[in-house]
């Protein structure tokens, strides 16, 4: 395996001064605690927390310490919640509250300068499913050792989080689950906690981090173990709370246009699994210019009018539009006696694109997501990864410089090494993790992409590509 080279200083400082000017935004990760004990900011090396507003012991001991405190207020008591007198970071609203209730919050926190957002928990703790089981012709099978394995994730939660640009903001959590008996007293591995908050900087997700009582007890009284798990969670901390992936605007050529991304949450959410990065659209905001950098458009719900015309213009255009079979003869000219080589009555030619035509549905959103990795080809993939599959990535592009930045996200929780092509001709290729200094490693050219290996990734990293070629 190649071995990796320390880079230059001026290119050290050019990457330094890129992730300090990013370093004013960032993709937050608030660790919750619950328990009456707590260490001070000084020996946990947080400012802020995030306790329930039910524990007012805890509420206390936190505001006595010095932390920014947060408090977290569960919907169903919002109409008897009273902000407490005192200082105050924040308010994370916990479940689903009328606008009224909210409003009625607004008001309270207005003239105390204090945030509001609103927690999401409907995510899963990431973790990679080793019993995946399938139905095949009625029959269960489990997968095999070499099969793809199932993720947790919530990479396309975040995602939808972030197209919806809801009011007030939301956050990401989720409850810890044990997987095994012997689980439930122990929590969390300090793996889970790692994954868990490379996956919230990899994916751009504010994630509230719910940390076990184990952990918590053990921190409160400086037990060595929690000290040494804490260590390296503060490292992971630190690393993705530069969170540069604000500073850049998500790279895809895939355009997914639903009214309902919730809906269609699983197709989503296999998009990503197969490193198929995509922009949701909702169906009013299409555009010409919305879709200008898009290879592919995957259109979810019945369109009419403008939209429709948009996309018949995006097609002749040389797009490729994907959408249900039964619509798909009525949106495209009738093929006449052409037939595609993927069947008949299912591609129909358009201009200098094509419509698609898929199962009414998507009764299986794996096989589609594989469909759509052909529809792209190798020259129309934003990004490839070999020795890969615990792994996904997100692309990000500065306009400005012609930049890309990689997230690279192991689920696996083993260090492996992992090749990845990304589309563009880059000069300059930088890597670093929670565990490797910035470091130039080597790179090749081949096709008008750029290819690299990441010598071993343990649970997450970036790269940063530099000096485009026209």
């Amino acid at each position: 395996m190649r071995t990796v080279r320390r880079t230059r200083l001026p290119a050290l400082i050019a990457c330094l001064a890129l992730l300090a000017a990013a370093s004013q935004a960032r993709a937050e990760v608030l660790i919750r605690w619950n328990t009456d004990h707590l260490p001070s900011p000084q020996t946990l090396g947080v400012a802020a927390l995030l306790v329930p507003a039910g524990n007012s012991t805890a509420v206390r001991e936190a505001r006595r310490l010095g932390y920014r405190v947060h408090l977290e207020v569960d919907a169903p008591s919002l109409g008897t919640f009273t902000p407490p007198p005192g200082s105050l970071a924040g308010v994370v609203l916990k479940g689903t509250a009328s606008p009224e209730g909210i409003a009625r919050l607004r008001r309270q926190l207005a003239p105390r300068d204090v945030a509001l957002r609103t927690l999401d928990d409907r995510g899963k703790w990431p973790h990679i499913r080793t019993n995946w089981v399938t139905r095949n012709k009625e029959v269960l099978q489990v997968a095999g050792r070499s099969a793809q394995p199932w993720i947790e994730n919530n990479a396309a939660l975040m995602r939808i989080i972030s197209a919806e640009r809801t009011d007030p903001p939301q956050m990401v959590t989720y409850a810890w689950s044990a997987l095994t008996v012997a689980d439930v007293d122990a929590g969390p591995a300090l793996e889970d906690y790692l994954v868990a908050i490379a996956e919230a900087g990899s994916f751009g997700g504010d994630l509230v981090l719910p940390l076990h009582e184990r952990l918590q007890a053990g921190l409160a009284v400086g037990a060595p173990q929690a000290r040494i798990e804490w260590e390296e969670i503060r490292r992971y901390l630190d690393f993705y709370a530069w969170a540069p992936i604000a500073r850049y605007s998500p790279r895809a050529n895939i355009a997914v246009v639903t009214a309902d991304p919730m809906r269609w949450f699983e197709v989503m959410n296999l998009l990503l699994r197969h490193n198929l990065p995509f922009e949701v659209i909702l169906p009013s905001q299409l555009s010409a210019a919305g879709l200008s950098a898009m290879a592919l458009a995957i259109v979810l719900d019945p369109i009419e009018g403008s939209p429709r015309e948009t996309l018949r213009d995006f097609a002749r255009a040389g797009g490729t539009v994907v959408l249900d079979a039964a619509r798909a003869p009525s949106f495209a000219p009738p093929p006449g006696s052409v037939q595609s080589e993927d069947g008949p009555q299912r591609v129909y030619p358009l201009g200098k694109g094509r419509v698609m035509g898929v199962l009414q549905g998507v009764p299986d959103p794996n096989a589609f997501a594989l469909e759509i990795r052909q529809a792209l080809g190798r020259e129309g993939r934003v990004i490839d990864i070999w020795n890969g599959i615990t792994v996904l990535t997100a692309a990000y592009e500065e306009s400005k410089t012609g930049s890309t930045l990689v997230t690279v996200l192991n689920y696996a929780h083993q260090p492996l090494p992992v090749q990845i092509r990304i589309r563009g001709t880059f000069t300059v290729v930088h890597y670093e993790s929670p565990e490797e200094p910035l470091a130039l490693i080597p790179h090749e050219h081949r096709n008008g992409d750029t290819e690299f290996v990441l010598p071993a990734l343990r649970a997450g990293g970036r790269v940063f590509l530099s000096g485009a070629l026209p």
